[in-house]
């Protein structure tokens, strides 16, 4: 009876090992323009979250291969994990907004969401302040996106879409917007990208100071997330956390 026992919780055991391998490598795995989080470079996958995540799956022997992330425009990743099962996006603004939409493991890095103007233009704002007479350009379902209609009240409507960081830049210097709503490091990556003078912008305005996480769909098994956070976990304590985050992040 004992043997009987023992042996149906080694089949117990070996099944649910085979189903969360499975259940990991089924994963879509996705990602967007978003440097020095992540990003492509000369045809690479780069930046602190992609290295993190290709140590996480290192980590929990996934067959998962790192290659198969897809860099994706934000606003159709974000459709996608919420519409599809076995879908992760990362690098995301773990926000109340979003909270009940996803599951969570992390945080994987700060994020600080702010409104960016032209110094020349002397804009002084508050979170009080009349927002309506402003052109704000923002990313489609980006968190800075969604803090501008919250905290700001600004009609979603009146607000102009940008692809991501990139144009929103160059509306800013044109004259076509007066503020950019976005992650403050990756603005300023940007900035530095489109070969302007860091000097010539300013944050006018902290939205919110939070942290990024990575983002699964809900209904991905428990089991798979617990073993991200592990592994996350164990990476933070060795030290390897730290020195794939000093690899890409500085100050402007």
């Amino acid at each position: 009876m004992k043997l009987k026992i023992l042996l149906l919780m080694g089949i117990f055991c070996f099944s649910s090992l085979r189903t969360f391998a499975q259940d990991i490598d089924e994963l879509i795995l996705m990602s967007e323009d978003f440097p020095p989080y992540n990003y492509i470079e000369n045809g690479q996958l780069k930046g602190s979250s992609i290295e993190l995540v290709y140590a996480i799956l290192k980590k929990i022997n996934a067959k998962q291969a790192p290659s198969r992330i897809e860099i994706l425009p934000w606003a159709r990743s974000y459709k996608l994990l919420q519409e599809k099962k076995n879908t992760v996006l990362f690098a995301m603004t773990r926000t109340k907004q979003r909270e009940s939409l996803f599951k969570w493991v992390g945080p994987i890095s700060s994020a600080k969401n702010v409104l960016i103007a032209m110094k020349n233009k002397h804009i002084k704002v508050n979170a009080n302040s009349d927002f309506k007479n402003y052109r704000i350009g923002v990313v489609r379902d980006d968190a800075g996106e969604q803090l501008v209609s919250t905290k700001l009240h600004v009609d979603k409507s009146k607000l102009i879409i940008g692809a991501n960081a990139a144009p929103n830049i160059r509306m800013l210097t044109s004259g076509r917007i007066d503020l950019f709503a976005y992650d403050e490091n990756v603005a300023r990556w940007t900035i530095l990208k489109e070969n302007l003078n860091h000097d010539d912008f300013e944050t006018v305005l902290t939205l919110e100071e939070g942290k990024h996480y990575i983002a699964f769909n809900k209904e991905i098994s428990d089991v798979v997330i617990n073993k991200f956070q592990k592994a996350l976990n164990e990476l933070k304590t060795s030290g390897e956390y730290n020195k794939i985050m000093q690899k890409y992040l500085k100050s402007y």
